[in-house]
């Protein structure tokens, strides 16, 4: 008796966009370069910047999270601005501490 397992592919949805010819020919070149199909190079990098927005963004709500329950660390707007308008000169000084 023989049992055959195979990966399920997941399902798929189809997504058209207009991009830059100079990004059409780019991508093509890297097809062509990696043995990749342009479709697994797109979707590639759109789980990339997917996965960096999406891990942007919970760290913002986070940031917000923690100030609006008090248990946030934070420097004063007037403070670090005067530490940047500071750098480069004679009066560069340390980073603010944190609150």
């Amino acid at each position: 008796m023989y049992t055959l397992h195979t990966k399920r592919r997941p399902s798929m949805t189809t997504l058209s966009i207009r991009v830059p010819e100079e990004i059409g020919e780019q991508l093509e070149k890297l097809a062509e370069s990696t043995g990749r199909t342009r479709s697994f190079l797109a979707l590639d990098a759109l789980r990339r910047y997917l996965a960096q927005e999406e891990w942007q963004a919970q760290a913002v709500r986070t940031a917000f999270e923690r100030a609006d329950n008090g248990t946030a660390k934070y420097a004063r707007h007037n403070a670090v601005d005067h530490w940047l308008a500071g750098w480069g000169t004679d009066a560069e000084g340390d980073a603010p501490e944190c609150e």
